[in-house]
């Protein structure tokens, strides 16, 4: 009798746990992040027919048969309902851009020492994780108060663990004044090799240019304290004109500061003087990936012109998108020139700037752009570049070459270059 008892007792119990089990409805997600015009799936288990479902605000989100619909930015509860047994989902609907937070200005610009308090809103009740990328040039807390300390660029993220918004705080450097810190002075009679590199070829430059670049003496010699490059019209390795070409690639080579050189241009149709720069990891990442940064172009075909440009991977010439700008001069030929760039690092806004310069006056200035601060592609100006000096004949920008300027001798004289830069006072 007492087996009895106990078999059915424990019938019982395990009946009791059966309907235990079953008592619960789960759902396949607890929490749903989504975007306007997306759609999911919920699944109930148990999955049985006449289970209920129903949206807290349907202009947030609906729900049919499980299959949930972002319709409108905000919060909505997802609920399935089976007899007594009820699960809930949590649906968080996002804009395109994203609309759940929001963060202004975009960018800051501080002084060191100074604080900052951000505007921000919230569309949900979450907790909120400030962060800064660079914290050792500006610090944030948790109520969004922004501490500058050293100069430099830092980004501000807020994230509310669903999307995040960001902005950048731009602190101002403190500067030293301008040192010389390298100079050409083209004394002797030989060009230095520890600091130039000849270059020998015909291959035109890119620019389909009609000279042949010699390292002869009748086309680049060092005479009278300048560095002279000859253009001479003659036959030389299938080409009908010869020329110089220097560059201080991986010999010297800067980043930011003035470069300066005073430079006589010839006078002449056909003729392309031009004193620029590349990246010096010309050689791992080529044209236009390493930045170009043309200090003064000029063309003798347009007399008074001075031309100043700049080459990136996303704007260049071949894309015929690079920027550029000119100055027009009476003098300008046959003279002397300084000819230079001032070259700032974070100089607005955190952004970097490029002022071309003749005779130190500014006449034009190019610099990144807000929504691509440090990115190569955009400016990659960031990075050493190491000095070009060339005289080209004819090619795409050259023009048409007049064969009588060669009645006389074409020259391009450079007196000397100089570089000047700056430290950071900390």
């Amino acid at each position: 009798m007492k087996k009895i008892i106990f078999f059915v007792a424990m019938l019982f119990t395990f009946m009791a746990c059966d309907t235990h089990k079953v008592a619960i409805l789960k759902l396949s997600s607890n929490t749903l992040q989504m975007t306007i015009g997306d759609m999911d799936i919920l699944e109930a288990e148990p999955n049985e027919a006449g289970i209920v479902w129903t949206s807290s605000d349907v202009n947030v989100a609906t729900v049919d048969n499980g299959i949930v619909t972002a319709v409108g930015v905000g919060y909505s509860t997802i609920s399935a309902t089976l007899g007594k047994m009820s699960a809930e989902c949590q649906v968080y609907v996002v804009g395109s851009k994203g609309e759940t937070l929001s963060l202004t200005p975009d960018i800051v610009p501080l002084k060191k020492g100074d604080t900052y308090q951000y505007t921000y809103t919230s569309t949900y009740d979450l907790p909120l994780e400030w962060t800064s990328s660079n914290p050792e040039i500006a610090s944030v807390n948790e109520k969004g108060v922004v501490s500058a300390l050293k100069g430099g660029n830092t980004t501000i993220t807020l994230s509310n663990g669903l999307e995040e918004v960001s902005s950048r705080v731009a602190v101002e450097h403190t500067w030293s004044e301008y040192a010389l810190v390298w100079s050409e002075e083209f004394e002797g009679s030989t060009l230095n090799t520890q600091n130039w590199t000849i270059e020998v070829n015909g291959n035109g430059g890119g620019n389909k240019e009609l000279q042949y670049y010699t390292d002869r003496l009748e086309n680049l010699r060092v005479e009278d304290g300048c560095l002279v490059i000859e253009a001479r019209k003659e036959e030389y390795n299938n080409r009908q004109y010869t020329s110089g070409r220097i560059n201080s690639r991986d010999k010297q080579y800067f980043k930011y500061g003035k470069i300066e050189a005073r430079i006589w241009m010839p006078a002449g149709g056909g003729t392309w003087p031009a004193f620029w720069m590349m990246g010096n990891d010309y050689s791992k990442v080529g044209w236009p990936k390493c930045g170009e940064i043309d200090i003064i172009e000029h063309v003798g075909n347009q007399p008074r012109m001075a031309s100043f440009a700049t080459h990136t991977p996303e704007k260049n010439g071949t894309r015929g998108n690079n920027w550029s700008s000119r100055a027009y001069m009476d003098g300008l030929e046959e003279n002397y020139h300084v000819y230079g760039i001032e070259w700032l690092e974070d100089d607005f806004n955190g952004m970097d700037r490029i002022y071309f310069t003749i005779d130190g006056e500014q006449l034009a200035m190019t610099q990144e752009l807000m929504e691509h601060v440090d990115e190569n592609t955009y400016w990659p100006f960031n990075k050493e570049h190491f000095i070009i000096l060339n005289l080209a004949i004819g090619g795409n920008m050259g023009g048409q070459v007049d064969d009588s300027i060669f009645d006389n001798p074409i020259l391009m004289k450079v007196d000397w270059v100089r570089v000047y830069q700056r430290q950071e006072i900390e």
